[in-house]
C-alpha cells in the first residue's frame, strides 16, 4: 500500500508566541519516522509530510494529497495539473494536545475530499482521550493508542486483503518488548537539513535526535507516561549503529540522546559511554540528555563527560519542597543542590527545568522557584507555566478537585507568557496576567545579572550563537516594557 504521514502545521509562533518564535525547535518528528520505517520494512511504500518543517498550510497539504503519483522518487511541482487522484491508500496524522485544532481542520478537511481514503490516528492527545477524540472528529476511522510499529503495519496489512475491513475503530497493542525490533527511523524521508534543537542544547553546530529509551517508572503527576512505566533500552550497539548513521550521513556535529531518564540504568551508560570511546565517536560528536538528579552520580557523569556529554538538562520543577512533594516528584532541595553541584564539577552544563503556577501555587511560592534557580545558576534555565496535560493526574486533580473545565486545546502551551492567547490553566486566586508576566520576570530575574552575563562572555562556544544570544537578550529586555 501508499501510505501518507503527516505532522500537521503547529509552528513556532503558535508555540511560543512572535518574539520567542525564533528559540523554539524544530525536530525531526521520529515517531512518524519510526512508523515510516515499520512499513517501509514491511513492503509499503511511504511518504511523511513535515508541515512544521516545510511550513506547509493545510491547504497545501491537502492539494499534496490530491497530486498523482506514478513513482514515489519523481519530483512534483505544486503548480502543474494533476488528475484528480489520490496516490494514497491510507493516510495517518499524529497529533499532540496543542496541535489538535489543526489537526482537526485538517482530517475534516482531508475525508471531505477524499471520502475513501482511511484516516489513522495516533499520539499523545488521542492516546490519552480516544474515546473524546473520536467522538468529536467522526472523521477518523481508526485510533492507535500508544505505539503503532506494531499496529500500523497489523493494519495496513488488513486493510489491504480485506477491502471490506471494519475492526475496531481504537487499535490497542501490547508495548514493543524489545526496541531493537523497531527498524531505523526512514530519515531518508524527512528535510534533515531543517531539523535544529534549540540554541540552548546546542553549541552552534546543526544538531540531531537518538532516541535511546522507552518507558519512565516515576510518577510524577505533570507526566502522561504514555510509553508506559517499564523502561526499555535500546542495546548499545543499536545506539551506536544510529549515531554513526547521523554522523557519517548527515555530517552531525552534535546529537540530543533522548530518553526519559538516559541515566537510569547505571550499566547502560557506563557500557554506551565505553563504546562511544572505543569507536571514536567522542572526538566526532557531542551530546546532551535529561536526567532526574537522583539517578546520577560523579563517577556516571565523568564517564558521560570523557564520552563527549557536554549538557545534561534536569527537572528541577520548583523550588519548594511543598510542591514536589505535591507533584510526586519524589527528590528534595539539597538532592537537588548536590546533583548540581557534582555535574558542575564533571565539567558538564546544566539545563535547569522549572514550572510555575502549579495547582495551590502561592506567590511567595513562585519567588520561591526563582530564587531557587538564582541560586542554582545553571547555565540554562527555563521557566514554563504549568499546563495539566490529558493523561496527567494533575489533569485530573484540577477536574475532580478544583472544578477546572479545559478551555480549547490550542491553548495547551507551557510558554503562554510570550503568547497573545489565553493560558489553560490559572491557580486558584491568581489571575492570568499575573501568570503571563511572571513568566517574562523569571527569565528576567535569572538572565539579566552581570553573573549570567559574564558566564557566557567568557564561553568559548558562546561565539558561535552569539546572534541569537544578543536576540534573547533583547527580548528579555522588551519584556520587561510590556
Amino acid at each position: 500500500m501508499n501510505v501518507l504521514l503527516i505532522n500537521p502545521p503547529y509552528m513556532p509562533e503558535e508555540r511560543y508566541g512572535k518574539d520567542m518564535a525564533h528559540f523554539g525547535p524544530t525536530t525531526e518528528p521520529l515517531g512518524l519516522a519510526y512508523l515510516a520505517g515499520a512499513l517501509e520494512q514491511a513492503g509499503h511504500k511511504v511518504r511523511i509530510v513535515d508541515a512544521m518543517a516545510s511550513g506547509m498550510s493545510i491547504k497545501e497539504i491537502i492539494e499534496w494529497v490530491w497530486l498523482y503519483i506514478d513513482n514515489l522518487n519523481e519530483t512534483v511541482s505544486m503548480g502543474i495539473s494533476h488528475e484528480k487522484k489520490s496516490w494514497y491508500d491510507l493516510i495517518g496524522i499524529t497529533m499532540l494536545t496543542p496541535m489538535y485544532d489543526k489537526a482537526k481542520e485538517l482530517i475534516k478537511g482531508i475525508k471531505k475530499e477524499f471520502p475513501a481514503i482511511p484516516i489513522v490516528v495516533g499520539g499523545a492527545h488521542p492516546t490519552a482521550m480516544p474515546e473524546e477524540t473520536l467522538e468529536d472528529i467522526p472523521e477518523i476511522d481508526y485510533l492507535v493508542i500508544g505505539e503503532g510499529e506494531s499496529t500500523m503495519p497489523w493494519l495496513v496489512k488488513s486493510l489491504e486483503e480485506n477491502e471490506s475491513f471494519h475492526g475496531a475503530k481504537i487499535l490497542t497493542d501490547d508495548l514493543i518488548k524489545d526496541i531493537d525490533d523497531i527498524p531505523l527511523p526512514s530519515r531518508h524521508l524527512l528535510p534533515m537539513a531543517a531539523y535544529q534543537i534549540t540554541a540552548s542544547r546546542n553549541q552552534g553546530h546543526h544538531a540531531y535526535t537518538v532516541s535511546v529509551a522507552r518507558g519512565c517508572p516515576f510518577n510524577c503527576g505533570y507526566c502522561s507516561r504514555i510509553n508506559g512505566n517499564k523502561v526499555r533500552y535500546h542495546s548499545v550497539g543499536r545506539v551506536i549503529e544510529e549515531m554513526m548513521l547521523l554522523v557519517d550521513k548527515y555530517n552531525a556535529k552534535e546529537i540530543n540522546l533522548e530518553a526519559d531518564t538516559l541515566t537510569l540504568n547505571k550499566t547502560f551508560v557506563h557500557s554506551l559511554c565505553k563504546e562511544i570511546i572505543a569507536t571514536g565517536l567522542n572526538k566526532r560528536v557531542s551530546w546532551t540528555c535529561e536526567s532526574r538528579v537522583d539517578t546520577v552520580n560523579y563517577d556516571m557523569l565523568a564517564a558521560m563527560k570523557e564520552a563527549g556529554c557536554w549538557q545534561i538538562s534536569y527537572g528541577i520543577e520548583s523550588g519548594t519542597q511543598r510542591l514536589l512533594d505535591f507533584m510526586q516528584k519524589g527528590t528534595n532541595l539539597d538532592q537537588i543542590r548536590k546533583t548540581i553541584r557534582i555535574t558542575k564539577d564533571a565539567g558538564i552544563g546544566i539545563r535547569a527545568f522549572f514550572m510555575l503556577g502549579l495547582p495551590t501555587e502561592t506567590e511567595e511560592d513562585s519567588k520561591q522557584t526563582i530564587s531557587f534557580a538564582k541560586e542554582l545558576n545553571a547555565e540554562w534555565s527555563q521557566f514554563t507555566l504549568f499546563t495539566p496535560f490529558p493523561g496527567t493526574a494533575l489533569y485530573n486533580y484540577c477536574r475532580e478537585k478544583e472544578g477546572w473545565i479545559p478551555p480549547a486545546w490550542s491553548d495547551f502551551k507551557t510558554h503562554g507568557g510570550w503568547e497573545g492567547g489565553k493560558l489553560a490553566y490559572v491557580p486558584e486566586d491568581r489571575t492570568e496576567e499575573e501568570m503571563k508576566s511572571l513568566q517574562k520576570w523569571a527569565y528576567r530575574e535569572v538572565y539579566i545579572r552581570p553573573r549570567t552575563i559574564y558566564r557566557f562572555l567568557k564561553k568559548k562556544s558562546t561565539w558561535s550563537n552569539l546572534p541569537d544570544y544578543v536576540r534573547g537578550f533583547m527580548t528579555l529586555l522588551k519584556s520587561g516594557l510590556t
